[in-house]
């Protein structure tokens, strides 16, 4: 074998030992729970001996929520500082025991996270949950699952880039065929029950609700305070309690928290 046919061979072999390396770099996602009803998706480095700073210039993951649950998109706070956060109704995609949230964001200019050398989780988006709910799972959508193989826009993704070339080479860095999760990725809101029990056999109707909805299997109301999708509070009511007036709301979608002496429901109610 002549000397630059036996260099070639080499240098050939040291390119595809280096793709195969590079290949397993990536990212997967994990769900933090910060405190009370307040949690942070991070990214969490494959384990590598790369040593370069991961640049991202954009990112996305799903989180799917018991029914009726909100989050506080408003007061969320995200790697870029613009993370957009679309919420979805579970009913929509054949699952009404669930709601979600498809959180992306396109970076201005690309951010860097730790080396994955370093093993360093690094913090994407914090938000807190609304209304304190103490039955049901959230967790992050896997790309394995069947409600993300079918809603492919659903999946995880970051575009990023992982390779110390001199050049900027943006490539999705989460797998998109696997379940691209590191637990803990879900969190049981039973965890954070205190002496309050839902109600019962409640039943609001008509919903849809055009201007007035009635409430009905529950006795002795105390409130009734309604919340739009970002978590804000567009009803208090404190009197005239067999009734919701949503007369002066827009058309949408609403979460009606109804608290007795009993206990509390929430119910999603959508206005015409």
């Amino acid at each position: 074998m002549k000397k630059t046919t036996f260099i070639l061979l080499l240098c050939a072999t040291f390119a595809l030992f280096t793709n195969k390396a590079s290949a397993q770099d990536g990212y997967t996602y994990s769900l933090q729970h910060n405190t009370g009803y307040s949690f942070t998706i991070v990214a969490v480095p494959n384990a590598s001996a790369n040593n370069f700073a991961t640049s991202v210039q954009s990112y996305g993951f799903t989180i799917i929520l018991p029914d009726g649950v909100t989050i506080d998109t408003g007061s969320a706070t995200s790697l870029g500082g613009a993370a957009s956060a679309t919420f979805f109704d579970g009913t929509n995609v054949a699952q009404p025991t669930i709601d979600g949230y498809l959180i992306t964001e396109t970076l201005g200019s690309p951010a860097s996270l730790s080396a994955p050398s370093a093993g360093t989780n690094s913090n994407m988006y914090t938000f807190t949950v609304n209304g304190a709910p103490v039955l049901g799972d959230m967790y992050i959508l896997e790309n394995n699952s069947a409600l993300a193989t079918t809603v492919t826009p659903l999946k995880s993704f970051m575009q990023a880039d992982m390779i110390d070339n001199g050049m900027a080479q943006f490539v999705n860095v989460v797998d998109p065929n696997a379940a691209a999760v590191t637990a803990p990725s879900s969190f049981d809101f039973a965890t954070l029950s205190t002496a309050e029990v839902e109600l019962a056999g409640v039943n609001v109707y008509p919903n849809p609700v055009k201007n007035i909805a009635t409430i009905t299997g529950v006795t002795d109301i105390e409130s009734i305070v309604v919340t739009n999708l970002n978590g804000q509070r567009v009803l208090n009511q404190v009197s005239n309690l067999s009734t919701i007036d949503m007369t002066s709301l827009q058309t949408g979608i609403y979460f009606a928290k109804i608290t007795a002496a009993a206990g509390s429901k929430t119910v999603k109610l959508i206005k015409e």
